[in-house]
């Protein structure tokens, strides 16, 4: 019994000294889109480039778009009380008071249509998304979910005189400031974080930049008496086609990843959202901090959205500020040495 206590005394012990030993890093990282210049040359494949998620740390998420399962499940069907509003014209007859200010309205199936003899309800648990993101992005400072990375206070903020001065340059859009921590290891248990900001593209293009249809059901449920405009949309597309061929143009086919959508595998673990910047940042530490950043940029260019692929990889020094640099998209990054209490400490060189 004794050598039992002995044994899980020392346990606890070496966990607590590999736990006050851990490495934890600060990251702040700024991202701005640069306006190319006229006289550039350089040349970009305009086909989109897409960045499979797999597994990833989400911090945006859950600050712009937080879980709502519970407070959807946890609240009552809505049920009209038995009083009446009184007959001003503002309201229908047949309107009535809901019993509660927040009930649940959505239609559920009736009983034989369900398939399990237990309640549930069928609900919408997705809250829509900004139509825009702000570049900058914190959080409160705490660590609530044990030792993954989470986001900084705004106090742990230092590169804010670096941003406005690219704010204040006009061939430059700041898209995202952010500060979060983490604690690194090797890149074989490295998992990328994942980051998005800048507009957001969903209701107007899909992920591989194609214009999205009108929903066809609406169109034909119009009225017989209003012309449909799908099919002076498609007359307009066909005399576009006529006047690129006679100016002698060559028309590209339409990739067939963007219209074969029977290919799961061209969908399989793809953003749900189109956004004007999305991609992957991983830190790894093998002896040396590396850091490897994945992002996709898009632009609306002559009515259709354009996208740019940025990879790259570097060996960055904590304390150091690196500039990563890209004709068309530029990231600001400096990696700080901070206690696992979340202080910062001291810089030390890798």
């Amino acid at each position: 019994m004794k050598a039992r206590l002995l044994l899980t005394g020392c346990l606890l012990f070496n966990a607590l000294q590999l736990q006050a030993n851990e490495r934890w890093f600060e990251i702040e990282m700024i991202i701005f889109e640069r306006t190319p210049d006229s006289q550039l040359q350089e040349y970009f494949p305009e086909q989109v480039t897409p960045i499979r998620l797999g597994r990833n740390i989400d911090l945006v998420s859950a600050h712009h778009n937080p879980p709502i399962s519970a407070l959807v499940q946890g609240l009552e069907t809505c049920s009209p009380s038995a009083v009446t509003t009184a007959s001003s014209g503002l309201f229908p007859r047949s309107w009535s008071l809901p019993t509660s200010i927040m009930c649940l309205q959505e239609t559920q199936p009736l009983a034989w249509q369900k398939p399990s003899l237990f309640p549930e309800y069928v609900l919408n648990k997705q809250a829509p998304w900004p139509a825009r993101i702000l570049p900058k992005l914190a959080g409160d400072g705490s660590n609530a979910i044990g030792n993954n990375a989470y986001l900084a206070e705004e106090t742990a903020f230092t590169l804010n005189e670096v941003a406005d001065r690219l704010r204040r340059q006009r061939q430059n859009q700041v898209l995202l400031h952010t500060v979060w921590r983490q604690a690194p290891v090797t890149e074989r248990r490295a998992i990328p974080s994942r980051w998005f900001a800048g507009e957001n593209f969903t209701a107007r293009f899909d992920y591989w930049g194609q214009v999205k249809q009108r929903d066809t059901a609406l169109l034909n449920t119009a009225p017989q008496n209003t012309p449909s405009e799908a099919p002076i949309g498609l007359l307009e597309q066909i005399e576009s086609r006529r006047q690129q061929l006679a100016a002698g143009v060559t028309l590209d086919q339409p990739a067939t990843a963007a219209s074969d959508v029977s290919d799961n595998k061209n969908l399989a673990n793809l953003p749900s959202e189109v956004w004007q910047l999305d991609g992957l940042f991983k830190l790894h530490l093998d002896h040396y901090l590396f850091v490897n950043t994945d992002f996709n940029l898009r632009r609306v260019e002559g009515g259709t959205l354009q996208s740019v692929n940025i990879k790259q990889s570097r060996r960055v020094i904590s304390g150091e500020i690196h500039y990563l640099d890209h004709p068309k998209l530029g990231i600001v990054l400096q990696i700080r040495r901070v206690s696992p209490s979340t202080q910062p400490a001291a810089d030390v060189a890798e």
